[in-house]
């Protein structure tokens, strides 16, 4: 029974040792080269898009802020101040957009991050140099590398 328990409170303490904290981010995908990141797009409605690293890239730097109870749920932010917003229907291409959407973010690697959106349960996808929302597939194109940035 104190076995059980011990595991059961190391087990806490590990997930919340490498989960996500709160803070700017590039977001780069495990499918891609590691020389692209997530941009920003044109404003609202703007598409977002896996394109070349630039340094001090404002638009290419992300703010992950917690949101709710969960300690792996944020809002994904951009400097302009728009939330990262990509529908509730798979296939659905991401953009930046004035409407709150929750990410659980999900650790499966070093830096690297499954996100889920909270409302339709469907995972960001990299397609080629777009994101979008989909259903799991277990893929790299599911796996983001999210990196320290300045924000």
């Amino acid at each position: 029974m104190k076995n059980s328990f011990v595991l059961s409170v190391l087990a806490a303490l590990c997930r919340s040792a490498f989960s996500l904290e709160e803070g700017s981010y590039t977001i780069g995908s495990a499918s891609l080269e590691s020389s692209v990141v997530l941009t920003q797009g044109d404003g609202i409605g703007g598409p977002l898009e896996f394109l070349p690293r630039e340094n001090g890239g404002f638009h290419q730097t992300w703010y992950f802020t917690l949101k709710g109870g969960n300690p792996r749920d944020f809002l994904i932010v951009d400097p302009a101040g728009n939330f990262v917003n990509c529908g509730d229907e798979a296939g659905t291409l991401c953009v930046s957009g004035s409407e709150e959407q929750i990410y659980t973010a999900e650790l499966v690697g070093d830096n690297r991050y499954q996100l889920v959106a909270k409302t339709s349960g469907y995972f960001l996808r990299a397609v080629g140099q777009d994101l979008q929302l989909a259903a799991w597939d277990q893929s790299p194109n599911e796996e983001f590398v999210l990196e320290s940035a300045e924000y």
